[in-house]
């Protein structure tokens, strides 16, 4: 039973440290770029989408570097 408790808590501060990462940049870009896209406004959510892309991007290559360092 505790390893599934410890997974879980594993998964959600996985999850809350992605969102802390992120930032708000990261975070209105998802969520502005999936309200543009159901809308219609599918230019400005990509524009949107390029944000949190970018700030995803720039957390990967971070994390990739400090592993190969």
């Amino acid at each position: 039973m505790s390893t599934i408790k410890d997974f879980v808590l594993r998964i959600y501060n996985l999850c809350k440290d992605w969102i802390v990462a992120n930032g708000i940049e990261g975070i209105v870009g998802l969520l502005l770029g999936l309200f543009l896209w159901t809308t219609g406004q599918k230019i400005f959510a990509g524009v949107a989408f390029g944000v949190f892309f970018t700030r995803n991007w720039d957390l990967l290559k971070g994390w990739v570097l400090s592993k190969l360092k």
